[in-house]
């Protein structure tokens, strides 16, 4: 099951199923959204090479409020998440993460 139909309220695929971007919004938190973005690179050689980010975004004022460096600190967390977890628990540890009430 895709995600964005697990979590219609706070998943979407701006792209649709086939891009390379799932964005994750909080409704608790207006403007803040992380954005897991994909792409695979192929060598000529055959060569696969997998790459997952994720972007953070927040107001202002909520960078303002975020002392622990969270928002800055995610894109390195989530690739720690990414090595221990593997990308599909990683990915729904955020979204159920946002969507915790």
């Amino acid at each position: 099951m895709l995600c964005s139909e697990k979590y219609p309220e706070v998943v979407s695929l701006p792209q649709g199923s086939r891009g390379e971007v799932l964005v994750i919004r909080s409704s608790r938190l207006p403007g803040c959204t992380l954005s897991v973005v994909w792409s695979i690179n192929v060598t000529v050689d055959g060569v696969i090479t997998p790459k997952i980010d994720l972007l953070a975004k927040m107001p202002e004022q909520a960078l303002g409020l975020d002392q622990k460096n969270v928002v800055e600190n995610a894109p390195q967390s989530f690739q720690s998440l990414l090595r221990i977890l593997g990308v599909e628990a990683s990915i729904e540890a955020m979204i159920v993460a946002v969507s915790i009430d």
